[in-house]
């Protein structure tokens, strides 16, 4: 089930706040009504890439799952050394044909709606390397229905040793690795509620469970989490473990409640360091931005630059962890649609890495390319960070007059708030809330199409803004993995 805000709903909120808009109807408003029982009855209330990500190979059509809930059960046996799931989704499609899903894992014991079936793995027809599991049974688009089966993972996705297991959800970005490395999942525009209940069988050593979602049972070998409805792929962390981690918790007096922090490490140093940080750093962006939209925060610090942002969580290290808190904003409560979109928040967070620069002027920079790709491409176009900043810079700049650019950033997060945006979207709501056309933004910066654009090396110091490395920590490698589990 999504909350991406239909572009029905969207043009109703420019007509009735006028050419000048300054301000629309919450995310929230529009989505208090969606009740994952009943199947939805118009078009707009599933997400707008699912039109786009049609398949049809060899006359058969496959057509995306709009996951409403799933339960999830993953079962790790150390001395078999097996990762074992079994899934039970809730889904409905927006039109009739296969439905698919990702998964990166051996799939058996497959039943839609009571009847036995398997799947074929099929690949995306954009060359992007992406691979689905489609159920071999055509659905309705008039019912929701219910798929059933079992999976396996192969070796290395989890750490087995000391009688024990390690598990962590390592994804990133960058690469386009997300909760599908370890379980089921729709797109990324794609959220639903998730009950994760994991087991470890044969096991000699004690565990540790931390998550950002909410643990409502836990015993010696065996816990349950439970996942609101407004989390996507990228939105899920968990670590389990039986290696022993220095940690603090504390509670930071936000604007609207408590929120309980913990900051766990591979040092205690790294931990105290961090936790001391944490305060201002609410602070700050509780006032630039609004409140802080999720109810708790988990920080695991690493001492290399590897990492990444969940909901209400990251994997970071001292140097970025005031990029990644940014991200509970903008990417984990804001959350973009694909990969296409992916440069929205990164811009926003780079943006405020340099300082918050102002352009000395506009529209005079070369053409790039933010997000003109696939609709199946799932990474973060590399060159975000240098120009989406740039351009961030530029719009600060034809603001300028009306605050600039951030106010109409919190604005924007106070509409999105636990829902889907894409680009589309993006650009809707910023000409709403300025009465600006800003299509001259768009089609220099954002939707370039040629090869040299997309490639490019970007160098922008006619904009007032330096080249330079993002605090966006860099893909885990191996190695960190290893340890980090």
């Amino acid at each position: 089930m999504t909350k991406l805000l239909p572009l029905s709903f969207l043009l109703l909120s420019l007509v009735s706040c006028g050419g000048g808009g300054g301000g629309s109807s919450s995310a929230e408003q529009a989505t208090n009504s969606d009740n994952p029982a009943v199947t939805p009855t118009t078009p707009d209330e599933f997400p707008q890439g699912f039109d786009d990500k049609v398949i049809t190979k060899s006359s058969v059509t496959h057509v995306p799952m709009n996951l409403i809930s799933q339960e999830l059960t993953m079962t790790f046996d150390p001395v078999a050394q097996t990762v074992k799931g079994h899934s039970v989704i809730n889904f409905n499609t927006k039109k009739e044909g296969r439905p698919y899903f990702e998964l990166q894992g051996t799939v058996t014991n497959v039943k839609i709606d009571g009847a036995s079936s398997d799947v074929t793995n099929i690949t995306d027809p954009d060359g992007q390397s992406q691979t689905y599991k489609s159920v071999n049974e055509s659905v309705s688009s008039d019912a929701n229905h219910v798929v059933e089966f079992d999976y396996t993972l192969p070796t290395g996705r989890v750490t087995f040793t000391g009688g024990g297991v390690r598990f962590l959800t390592d994804m990133t970005d960058l690469n386009g690795k997300f909760f599908e490395y370890w379980g089921p999942t729709g797109f990324e525009e794609d959220q639903f509620a998730m009950t994760l209940n994991l087991k470890v069988t044969n096991s000699t050593s004690s565990h540790k469970l931390r998550t950002n979602g909410e643990i409502t049972s836990s015993e010696q070998s065996a816990w349950k989490i439970v996942f609101p409805d407004y989390y996507s792929k990228s939105s899920f962390y968990v670590h389990l473990t039986n290696q022993s981690l220095p940690s603090k918790t504390l509670t930071y007096k936000g604007l609207e409640r408590d929120i309980p922090i913990e900051v766990y490490g591979v040092t205690q140093s790294l931990v105290d360091t961090a936790a001391a940080q944490l305060p201002g750093l609410f602070k700050e962006l509780e006032g630039d931005y609004g409140p802080y939209p999720h109810t708790k925060f988990l920080a695991y610090m690493n001492d290399r630059s590897g990492g990444m942002e969940y909901v209400a969580a990251t994997i970071t290290s001292v140097a970025s962890i005031d990029h990644e808190l940014l991200h509970s904003w903008f990417a984990r409560s804001m959350i973009p649609a694909d990969g296409r979109s992916g440069w929205i928040d990164e811009a926003t967070a780079s943006w405020r890495d340099y300082g918050y620069t102002r352009a000395s002027s506009t529209l005079n920079r070369t053409a790039t390319n933010l997000a003109n790709y696939s609709v199946f491409r799932k990474s973060t176009p590399s060159n975000v960070y240098v120009d989406g900043r740039a351009l961030y810079a530029e719009l600060d700049r034809q603001f300028a007059n009306i605050g600039g650019l951030k106010p109409v950033l919190k604005a924007l997060h106070a509409n999105y708030k636990h829902s889907v945006i894409t680009n589309e979207l993006f650009w809707m709501f910023l000409e709403s809330k300025t009465g600006m056309d800003l299509t001259a933004f768009q089609e220099r910066y954002v939707t370039g199409n040629s090869a040299e654009i997309a490639l490019k090396s970007a160098t922008i110091s006619e904009s007032g803004v330096t080249n330079g490395a993002s605090k966006h920590p860099t893909p885990l490698t191996e190695e960190e993995i290893l340890r980090l589990r």
